[in-house]
């Protein structure tokens, strides 16, 4: 991280920081900035971490507030000089803002100052994965691996970019390539496990998320694959249970709700595959690529009544 213009005061502060976001402790990190002479509000870095934070304990408001004020103190010091540390700040919180477009301006304004800024490189290629600018995406991670091929979190990065656009056997490759080296991090295996799982090889998946899991149980994701892996294996009631450890994590998700209600359904337990349908459309309207939720909804109270007068 760059530190250039901190004192060792703040420098300490934003050590400390890290080190309680790294531990999920984000209340105590948010106690420590409100409560050290250190912490300068003014500061945008500080600031953004502050915002992450109310991100990570889910409030949105708040964090985007100050994501906004963060994007407005960049301003101010870029008046005077075009920053590319300052430029970064204000991408990353665009980006986590949702304004793709506006993130990516920033970050090819850095690129133009420094075409090796590796930091520039990775978000900017985030932001055009969730604009749906695949090939776009890819010529950025091909470029951060020119600028250091044996960077194993490039690689990571490029793995996961290869799931998003289905070329699993490519992404299992880099994988493998990781993996020799010793980097036992528990993406590389969430990655894997679901490479393999789309491959149709459950058993294989299953073995790699739990080592996945078994290195950070917390990673919303990987316990979401693991309980769409037990679906597959027909063992509902457990598949339920990380399903529900996913969501304790991130609730905001869809596909989460979603794929929980399918389990319900499959044990027959009507009403609360209908509520958890309900929150996974209001979170997203076609959730499951459902054109007519109502219908749908319907559809689940018809399934009742049916099961209802089977064993009438």
């Amino acid at each position: 991280m760059n530190y250039y213009e901190y004192n060792d005061e703040e420098v300490n502060l934003l050590d400390e920081i890290i080190s309680f976001i790294n531990k999920r402790q984000f209340d105590k990190a948010i106690e420590c900035m409100d409560n050290s002479k250190a912490f300068n509000d003014n500061d945008p870095l500080l600031l953004m971490s502050k915002a992450q934070c109310y991100l990570r304990l889910k409030n949105e408001t708040k964090a985007n507030e100050i994501y906004k004020r963060v994007i407005g103190l960049c301003d101010e010091k870029l008046s005077d000089k075009k920053d590319p540390f300052i430029l970064n700040i204000k991408g990353n919180s665009n980006l986590l803002l949702k304004n793709y477009s506006k993130a990516i301006e920033c970050y090819n304004e850095v690129l133009k100052i420094d075409d090796k800024n590796t930091l520039a490189l990775s978000f900017k290629s985030v932001a055009l994965i969730r604009l749906d600018e695949q090939d776009a995406a890819f010529a950025c991670l091909e470029r951060l691996l020119d600028i250091d091929s044996a960077n194993n979190d490039i690689k990571l990065f490029k793995a996961q970019y290869l799931n998003s656009t289905e070329r699993f056997d490519e992404s299992l490759e880099i994988l493998e390539e990781i993996l020799k080296d010793s980097y036992h991090h528990p993406q590389v295996y969430m990655l894997k496990a679901d490479a393999l799982y789309e491959k149709k090889l459950i058993d294989d998946a299953l073995i790699n998320i739990n080592i996945s899991l078994e290195l950070n149980p917390d990673i919303s994701y990987s316990l979401y694959l693991k309980a769409k892996i037990l679906m597959d294996k027909s063992d509902f009631d457990n598949s339920i249970k990380y399903f529900k450890k996913a969501i304790k994590i991130d609730d905001k998700i869809d596909c989460y709700w979603f794929d929980m209600a399918s389990c319900y359904l499959n044990l027959s337990r009507h009403d609360d595959a209908h509520d958890a349908y309900v929150k996974a459309f209001e979170l997203n309207p076609h959730s499951g690529g459902i054109a007519n939720p109502d219908i749908f909804l319907d559809f689940i109270k018809d399934l009742k009544a049916i099961d209802l007068f089977k064993k009438a």
